[in-house]
């Protein structure tokens, strides 16, 4: 059984993300110019202009193949066509084979931290990247809603996440308490077949371990990558109704956000249809917008250009702007935690784990300074709670553990963060899961944020 996490209070919050926050993740992830560029040397394209922010664009280089020029033949604009066709497809597989290379040299401490945050907060999640590495770091490591674990399919926007098998009901869509992602430009794993505008062709295939090439490819039937090329025009893409909803239910969580969280987006103008979203739900809005960007003040200005007002801009910039503001909301969490904790009886035995999995005795603990980060030691996690010890007693069971209890912890002092340290890796903990009011209903038990270790049910 999965013990229910008591999640940090937060405002409601939006997030848009942009391929900086890619690249944030691994330096693999290309951006914007970078990806036409590999794109372009896929197809052994040598007649591309010299791509820069101050000149032309990949952007502004797809759009006018695109769009068809007054000032071309026929033959030129299908042949302009065609190649705006390859240069899709050699997108998709280049975002895929960076992300391969992203997840082999492994994605940092602080994006599985980001997803336990979204997850926990149900936050509107709105990516303009076609990467999955989002739905990749839900699928690695289990979160749960109750006692069902949440996989990636419950959290994409617009696909059904349930199968019917009673009474031929089909797919259908279930409530789950999670995060939901908005992909407003499609992903690597969306396919269709080229010109449906109805939608009834769009499914989401992610490739599985278990199913060879030759069985994606025949699951896939025909259908071709559907992503929306970084264009000015988009307007084809928006004629089928999955996508208008997607971008339907973005525009809602904009909107009744208290927060709106703009990670590694620079806010281009030429992206009208962006631009108009935001004007539409933010621009005259009361939420505080918070921007995460190593050139922070240029998309704030963007910002401000589009009507926000610049006192409602707060900023987070430099190399390690992602991982700053991560390690803010964990902190925001902590003292949320502290806080519950210093008001709880000291007499309670405190354990650590993820639930699912089971707990661990804390065997030490150590405060590095006072108001510093308080180091708890967990020699393992996958024993039941009635094999972890109350603090003080002893046991024939050789699993079993005496654990500290509250006070003993506290008393080294009140900290502002808490590591716990579990096979010789460190896991931050900001949050706390329920007890059984049955059996455990003393107990205090610490739960750590990110990637847990795979030790699935």
């Amino acid at each position: 059984m999965a013990h229910q996490i008591v999640a940090p209070t937060s405002r409601r919050t939006a997030y848009v993300l942009g391929a900086g926050f890619s690249l944030a993740a691994s330096s693999e992830m290309p951006i914007t110019d970078e990806l036409g560029r590999r794109a372009a040397a896929r197809l052994d394209l040598d007649d591309l202009p010299a791509f820069s922010p101050i000149g032309i664009t990949f952007e502004n280089w797809l759009t006018w193949l695109a769009e068809r020029q007054p000032f071309h033949s026929e033959a030129e604009h299908l042949q302009d066509s065609a190649r705006f066709a390859e240069l899709s497809e050699a997108i998709a597989i280049e975002v895929a084979a960076s992300q391969l290379l992203a997840d082999t040299a492994g994605f940092p401490r602080w994006l599985g931290e980001f997803v336990d945050l979204l997850h926990w907060a149900q936050s509107d999640v709105i990516t303009l990247n076609y990467d999955t590495i989002v739905e990749t770091t839900i699928d690695k490591s289990p979160r749960f809603d109750g006692d069902e674990s949440i996989r990636s399919a419950d959290v994409v926007t617009g696909f059904p996440n349930g199968r019917g098998t009673l009474f031929g009901s089909g797919p259908y869509f279930q409530d789950r308490g999670t995060f939901s992602l908005h992909k407003l430009h499609g992903s690597i794993d969306w396919f269709a077949v080229p010109g449906d505008r109805t939608g009834a062709t769009l499914e989401r295939i992610p490739p599985v371990e278990r199913r060879g090439t030759a069985a994606h490819r025949a699951t896939i039937g025909g259908r071709e990558v559907f992503i929306v090329p970084p264009t000015s025009t988009k307007s084809t893409y928006f004629d089928n109704p999955k996508t208008r909803f997607t971008w339907q239910q973005a525009r809602d969580g904009l909107r009744e956000a208290e927060r709106v969280v703009l990670i590694g987006y620079s806010l281009p103008l030429t992206d009208t249809a962006l631009a108009r979203l935001f004007v539409t739900t933010i621009a005259n809005g009361t939420q505080e917008v918070v921007v995460v960007n190593p050139d922070a003040d240029g998309v704030a200005n963007r910002l401000v250009a589009l009507g926000v007002d610049r006192a409602r801009i707060r900023t987070y910039e430099g190399y390690d702007c992602v991982a700053d503001y991560v390690s803010t909301e964990v902190e925001a969490a902590t003292r949320g935690l502290v806080e519950y904790l210093a008001s709880t009886s000291p007499d309670s035995p405190v354990a650590v784990g993820w639930g699912y999995s089971g707990w661990g005795a804390i065997t030490e603990a150590t405060l590095d300074a006072p108001g510093g980060t308080l180091r708890l030691c967990v020699d393992r996690v996958d024993q039941p709670l009635a094999t972890v010890l109350y603090p003080g007693t002893t046991s024939d069971d050789p699993n079993a553990r005496p654990t500290m209890s509250l006070g003993q912890v506290l008393a080294l002092g009140t900290p502002s963060a808490i590591v716990v340290e579990i096979e010789g890796r460190e896991w931050r903990i900001c949050t706390r899961a329920v007890p059984e009011p049955a059996q455990e209903s003393d107990w205090i038990l610490l739960s750590p944020i990110g990637h847990q270790p795979d030790r699935r049910p």
